[in-house]
């Protein structure tokens, strides 16, 4: 059967090896009283990386593993121009945000976390183990506020210091047909901030 060909960005899947898999989130601040929050747009299942001041944002031009992940955004909680709590599953940016609020981040954030994510082309088996780059990590449907992240099959190689692991496909009816864009990886985030260094160097797992 045809693969349903529908990016989503991260989503989380199982954990690694035989640990529980609660998908239980980590808050952090997006926006606090002091500091103004990050001006992009964030989508449910955007990677996300962290601040040094203590806050996270959207992981921008960080490809390539210059900068250690956090994890994938899955929603936040923040106060509205109006004045109202809002929780959304968007992040709509600081201008979008009372000034002097705290916005929070709700972050899938277990470096032993494993994702699906949906190939932007052609996936063989054969890529499985090796690691690739996220493709339009940044963007998102601004009608669901859904990701529209994919992983770049073109950046597939055995470089340790790429976004993803690929751990193996889940093969379903609908996800199938390896041949064409579409297929779902199983991926582990390789460059994780808990795993490793603050510079984001390591040899991978």
């Amino acid at each position: 059967m045809a693969n349903i060909d529908a990016a989503f960005g991260l989503r989380p899947y199982k954990m690694l090896g035989a640990g529980a898999n609660t998908s239980g989130l980590v808050s952090y601040p997006i926006q606090t009283v002091a500091t103004a929050g990050s001006a992009s747009v964030i989508y449910q299942g955007t990677p996300v990386i962290p601040l040094a001041n203590g806050m996270i944002d959207i992981v921008g031009g960080a490809t390539g593993g210059t900068v250690p992940l956090l994890g994938a955004f899955m929603g936040c909680e923040y106060t509205d121009l109006n004045g109202k709590p809002t929780f959304n599953n968007k992040y709509p940016g600081t201008a979008a945000i009372k000034a002097n609020t705290v916005a929070t981040g709700l972050i899938s954030a277990n470096p032993d976390q494993l994702f699906l994510i949906n190939c932007n082309a052609a996936a063989a088996d054969l890529i499985v183990h090796a690691n690739a780059d996220f493709a339009t990590a940044t963007s998102g449907n601004a009608t669901t506020f859904i990701s529209t992240a994919e992983l770049d099959v073109s950046t597939v190689n055995t470089t340790n210091t790429l976004n993803m692991r690929i751990v193996g496909f889940e093969d379903t009816p609908d996800n199938d047909d390896a041949a064409v864009a579409g297929r779902l990886a199983i991926v582990l985030l390789n460059n994780h901030f808990y795993r490793y260094n603050a510079n984001g160097t390591g040899a991978g797992i």
